[in-house]
């Protein structure tokens, strides 16, 4: 339990002093807080999962001066992410431990949390645009964005899968 509200913290305070510092052209910027629900048990309670979904986009909120559009967006993983885990797990593994690379591989946790940060990312531009016009900028931003954050999350996670290994 501890090392989760470490995790929380850590999380936190790494995307508001330096993901959301980084912005190239309003096109990419990393949403390396989600790395929180992506790494929740499994059997994490429903209730729990959800409100430390929302704790969390509302303190990004909060530090990025955006009106809950980060809260709306990890809400949404948060409620989606034991569908689409349910879907890549195998029978053998342990859903008391986290749900890091290091502890469902490396084919799991890439192919889930992929599809995690691509929901997240295009229901946080989408809600932030609200409009139809420019859709090939929004979509660009989508894409862009889903990257970056995969590539740091991913980055991450090999760092920490080293380690325990």
């Amino acid at each position: 339990m501890l090392k989760y509200i470490l995790s929380f913290i850590a999380l936190i305070v790494a995307q508001v002093l330096v993901f959301n510092q980084i912005q190239f052209s309003g096109f990419i910027n990393p949403a390396f807080y989600i790395l929180f629900i992506l790494i929740l048990p499994l059997n994490t309670a429903a209730w729990l999962r959800l409100l430390s979904a929302f704790i969390l986009g509302f303190t990004i909120d909060i530090f990025s001066q955006s009106p809950g559009l980060h809260t709306a967006s990890t809400v949404l993983i948060a409620y989606l992410q034991p569908l689409i885990t349910g879907t890549f797990k195998t029978s053998d593994i342990d859903e008391n431990k986290s749900s890091s690379m290091s502890h469902l591989g490396i084919q799991w946790f890439l192919s889930s949390s992929a599809i995690l940060i691509l929901i997240h990312q295009a229901s946080y531009f989408i809600l932030e645009v609200f409009r139809l016009s420019n859709f090939s900028d929004t979509i660009y931003r989508i894409v862009l964005s889903s990257f970056a954050t995969f590539t740091t999350i991913t980055i991450a996670q090999f760092m920490i899968y080293k380690k325990q290994q």
